[in-house]
């Protein structure tokens, strides 16, 4: 009833692990080192644990690094800006950093890091630079880089504030997969509902993409459109279901779900998400 992982994502996570183990007892210095090593993925890890220990010297080091002239470098000092604690006057400083970067830097990953970690400042900070974010993804949703508009997409699902459904709604629109999943992730991690969106999540159906068509089918079972009931049928019938499409047949609340529910216990046997959906849809079919 849980996603497989790929033998590529566990790799991933082998190598991640890998690095971590290499630089999570490094000395600083030696971390700062790792920084212009030619293996990127090695550097950002680095920069990971020098953004987790903090202080002064780290924080004075990516302000700097951030005009420097090498793009790898100032990718990592936006990383590292991005959650390392800061007091006032080196947030406000760092703030105006991450943005200009954001807005005009000539690299892609650069930009794309600075929006994101523009994205954690705000959650970090509970919140109070939303209108700041606004007013940058008002450029970046246009970004040429897929990369950036990604970034965009995450920083917007931070904070809840309905000025971001029309920037969301060009990210549903966006000619790239993996940038309309995310789109689709921060309107229902935010609970956005209006008709457009929803005729986006419905155009979504068809993704090729699957993380970017579950959020569609989430999305509009939670909203209880049920255009996406036969969707439902379909993926509930598949040898590998997911437990989260199961729960949300109750709150779609439709009754043609039940013999497909059904089949799904014969198959699989009773879990709670289960129990609960053919319990719901059960009552409202007494109803009828």
């Amino acid at each position: 009833m849980m996603m497989v992982r790929s033998a590529y994502d566990k790799k991933k996570d082998d190598i991640h692990f890998e690095y971590w183990q290499r630089c999570r007892y490094l000395p600083e210095d030696k971390l700062i080192a790792l920084l212009d090593h030619d293996n990127f993925k090695l550097s950002l890890e680095a920069a990971a644990s020098l953004q987790l220990r903090g202080g002064s010297k780290i924080i004075r080091l990516a302000q700097m690094d951030s005009f420097s002239n090498r793009y790898k470098r100032r990718a990592l000092a936006a990383f590292i800006l991005g959650q390392i604690k800061l007091n006032t006057k080196e947030e406000k400083i760092s703030l105006k950093i991450l943005y200009d970067l954001a807005l005009n830097d000539q690299s892609a990953i650069v930009r794309s890091y600075a929006v994101s970690s523009l994205g954690h400042r705000c959650e970090k900070a509970k919140k109070k630079y939303a209108d700041t974010l606004l007013s940058l993804a008002q450029s970046t949703v246009l970004d040429k880089s897929v990369m950036v508009r990604v970034s965009t997409a995450f920083a917007l699902s931070v904070f809840k504030n309905r000025a971001s459904i029309p920037l969301l709604i060009k990210l549903l629109k966006d000619t790239h997969s993996e940038v309309k999943n995310w789109a689709a992730f921060a309107v229902n991690v935010n609970n956005y509902d209006t008709p457009e969106i929803r005729n986006c999540f419905v155009l979504l159906l068809d993704e090729k993409n699957f993380e970017a068509r579950f959020e569609a089918i989430i999305g509009l079972a939670k909203r209880q459109d049920k255009r996406v009931t036969q969707i439902l049928i379909h993926e509930l019938s598949q040898e590998r279901i997911y437990d989260e499409m199961v729960e949300v047949t109750a709150y779609l609340g439709d009754v043609s779900l039940l013999p497909t529910l059904y089949q799904v216990k014969d198959k699989f046997g009773t879990f709670k998400e289960l129990n609960t959906s053919i319990k719901v849809l059960e009552h409202l079919k007494s109803k009828l």
